[in-house]
């Protein structure tokens, strides 16, 4: 049995969710917990837990409650740190199920709902930019006004500056979401049909690449190159991939200006490796299960004496934060998401349905090429942006396998599953070490 809903409110309340990644850090988890709650009380199909990336989120959730049995810890209001994570994971779950069980949209659906949303995307661009500017109509326009006060009261930067931090909060944030809509206006101006339509999308990707610029993040440049050679590459054009990579890299090494910033790359550099080697640390205390999100911001202030929400490298903060095997997860949930990628794209028929693969993957890729400097795929609309972007690689890559009467590539067959035993013996050992390492 399906979710006993009309189909409109159903694409409504999914809409809903990748609408509020726009506005605020606020609202999308709690349009995530709207959908999650929904599916759980009301889904009465089958839960697949051992699909992908299914089986993914489900292991996450479960290393989390054993991460934090070993390494307990509480907010100042005494709720347990693990049971934020815990809850992220079954709720990315949830919405697997909903995007596969429930709305099942096929790939001309996603495109559409990839439309609307990059169009969205105008709107962060309009605040980064309006952020840096000093016009007297700003304050004289009451809603405005407001709209920006809002934004700035609720700012999380590390240090005291002028980048503008759009609506997540944080430049480095507003910078990967932007990477995400850049990418957008380059697949639609490969799919739009009308000439006015492919110049707009031209321009928007102009107002998106200016809007990353008055961010002032470095890592974003790095993060919207590498999904652009990704999305080049998955249409299939390798020799244009390669000129395309060789003159952006020649362009860096003598124009190293192209990349707008004030400090140098060394003087960054340095800043952050205090941050990574501190969290290296971190991880080698607690190489196998970490230490969670959140409670390893707690761990580096007595470590550094300054306090810090993540590592900013994706790498480090999913060892330091989940430990060896939650590195193994994330990076077995990232080479089945390429590979898933390139099955969708090599069966897809039309060209617009294979570049919509090619933009979903390489927004996947640039968040993780950002990550490299960052860390954006911790946060609400980031990560989410992320994990929505995985999760419809996945059940697209079902659906036209379905579709098609394909049998999914070898390679993708080969790719081992994962063992649910692995927990309770997992658990076992940790708490024989865990009673040795009193002693």
């Amino acid at each position: 049995m399906k979710l006993e809903l009309n189909r409109s409110i159903i694409v409504g309340l999914t809409q809903l969710l990748y609408f509020s990644i726009l506005l605020t850090p606020f609202l999308p988890p709690v349009a995530l917990v709207c959908i999650g709650m929904l599916t759980f009380f009301h889904f009465k199909g089958k839960w697949n837990i051992k699909g992908w990336p299914e089986r993914i989120f489900i292991g996450f959730a479960l290393l989390s409650c054993i991460s934090w049995y070993f390494n307990p810890s509480w907010f100042d209001n005494g709720i347990p740190i693990g049971l934020i994570s815990v809850s992220m994971f079954v709720l990315y779950f949830l919405l697997t199920v909903w995007i596969r069980q429930v709305v099942q949209w096929s790939w001309e659906e996603v495109q559409q709902m990839y439309i609307r949303f990059w169009l969205g995307g105008l709107f962060v661009a309009a605040i980064v930019i309006i952020q840096q500017v000093d016009w007297p109509v700003i304050n004289e326009n009451t809603f405005l006004k407001h709209l920006l006060d809002f934004y700035s009261h609720y700012r999380w930067q590390s240090e005291n500056s002028v980048r503008s931090v759009g609506t997540a909060g944080n430049s480095n944030l507003a910078a990967a979401m932007l990477i995400c809509f850049a990418l957008m206006s380059i697949y639609a101006s490969s799919v739009l049909q009308k000439m006015w339509q492919k110049v707009a999308a031209f321009g928007a990707l102009a107002v998106f690449c200016i809007a990353i610029w008055s961010t002032g993040s470095r890592g974003a440049w790095v993060g919207l190159v590498i999904g652009l050679i990704v999305q080049v590459w998955m249409t299939g054009h390798r020799k244009r991939t390669v000129a395309l990579t060789c003159l952006l890299i020649v362009a860096v090494i003598f124009y190293p200006d192209l990349i707008p910033r004030n400090d140098t790359l060394m003087s960054t550099f340095f800043v952050r490796f205090k941050v990574w080697s501190t969290a290296f640390e971190i991880f080698r205390e607690h190489w196998l299960v970490g230490v969670l999100p959140l409670h390893f911001g707690q761990l580096f202030l007595e470590k550094a004496g300054f306090y810090v929400f993540h590592a900013h490298n994706v790498i480090l903060g999913v060892a330091s934060e989940f430990g060896i095997i939650g590195l193994m997860l994330f990076v077995a949930l990232v080479l089945m998401t390429i590979r898933r990628a390139r099955h969708w794209r090599k069966a897809a028929e039309t060209k617009e349905e294979k570049r919509l693969a090619g933009m979903l993957i390489s927004q996947t890729i640039a968040l993780l090429g950002h990550g490299m400097y960052d860390y954006p795929i911790i946060s609400p609309q980031v990560g989410l942006i992320f994990m929505l972007s995985v999760i419809i690689i996945h059940t697209q890559s079902d659906r036209i396998s379905k579709e098609l009467s394909l049998p999914e590539s070898k390679e993708i067959q080969d790719f081992p599953a994962i063992d649910y035993k692995w927990v309770s013996s997992l658990f076992i050992f940790l708490r024989e070490f865990w009673k040795i390492k009193r002693l």
